[in-house]
């Protein structure tokens, strides 16, 4: 009776290995690398930056009254210092 037992747990397990082993083929056949396609980007002008040579800034901005009134407010440039709690869980 044990060899019976012993028969039939080997040949369910041999099952599912063959089970497995078959449904591993067909899926990794029937799974195909994505691919994707790469679009050239459209050939124009050489030159690129051309469209930049008849370009005029406008610096009369920086002779208004609003903007010469500015003013620096505090340390410049910042000088950074101990910021946050030491223990994260303490209560206060």
């Amino acid at each position: 009776m044990p060899e019976r037992q012993f028969a039939n747990r080997s040949l369910l397990l041999l099952i599912i290995v063959v089970v497995f082993a078959m449904g591993y083929l067909y899926y990794s056949r029937s799974i195909q690398p994505g691919q994707l396609s790469v679009v050239p980007p459209p050939i124009t002008d050489k030159d690129a930056l051309a469209m930049f040579r008849d370009l005029i800034i406008d610096f009369s901005i920086l002779d208004d009254t609003r903007f010469k009134s500015l003013r620096v407010f505090g340390e410049s440039p910042v000088r950074p210092g101990v910021t946050g709690k030491r223990d994260i869980f303490a209560p206060f």
